[in-house]
């Protein structure tokens, strides 16, 4: 492939890209009020900056997937979870929820890998073997909601890790297979972490307020879907 060549391929991935995040756009705005069948304000002219911003992320972010994966079906898996957790991202940093319908899609978009997996094994698993999106599911809502347990029972609340968290962290299991899920999750509760007590120092949190833990997950998911070899490679040189 010609410069060139290379060029007109990115810029045609981030045009498409950007026309697809319109669904993440316009869903940021529907699904809080309750309204699933958003797609025919798919074709509301006005513009928004709000909706370009979301847009142009989305674009940047299949561009950067199409970069580590070219052209397969790593990449579409990859771009898919990554337009639903886009969404959340912004969902719920706004409203401090995660719609069970990007639960839904996202698990939707699991079970084609896992059908697609048993025929044609895909790279982003540890091993070959048919089971590895099912077993993907266990590591991450595993052991959220195993401390969504423990904050009810100790702290007798349900605001230390909200279900929506638990249950998002499914799909992407199957998406990620278990050894970079469990990745995901280690990096989102550093970033969690770090910025929970920057925002507490600065005093713009108190250290009982809850923040949304789906922007970190987003985050954390894009990091491991673009370095997640490396990290696990340079972290077990240096255990």
């Amino acid at each position: 492939m010609t410069g060139i060549d290379h060029i007109l391929m990115i810029f045609t991935i981030f045009i498409l890209g950007f026309l697809i995040g319109r669904i993440a756009a316009v869903a940021i705005e529907a699904l809080p009020e309750g309204r699933f069948f958003f797609f025919k304000n798919l074709r509301n002219k006005k513009f928004s900056l709000s909706n370009f911003i979301v847009q142009l992320i989305v674009g940047i972010v299949f561009v950067l997937i199409h970069s580590k994966y070219g052209i397969s079906a790593e990449f579409m898996f990859f771009a898919y979870i990554m337009l639903i957790l886009i969404t959340m991202f912004f969902i719920d940093l706004k409203t401090k929820t995660i719609p069970d319908e990007l639960v839904a899609a996202g698990f939707l978009g699991g079970f084609i890998a896992f059908i697609y997996n048993i025929f044609i094994p895909l790279k982003i698993y540890p091993s070959s073997g048919w089971w590895e999106p099912l077993i993907g599911m266990l590591p991450g809502s595993g052991i959220l909601l195993t401390i969504a347990v423990l904050g009810m029972i100790f702290y007798k609340s349900d605001d230390v890790m909200g279900m929506g968290d638990v249950k998002i962290f499914a799909p992407i299991g199957m998406l990620l297979g278990w050894k970079m899920c469990m990745l995901a999750l280690l990096i989102s509760m550093f970033i969690g972490g770090v910025t929970s007590l920057i925002l507490v120092l600065l005093r713009v949190k108190k250290r009982k307020d809850t923040i949304p833990f789906g922007p970190f997950i987003s985050l954390a998911v894009l990091i491991v879907i673009l370095f997640g070899e490396e990290i696990w490679k340079w972290y077990f040189y240096w255990m």
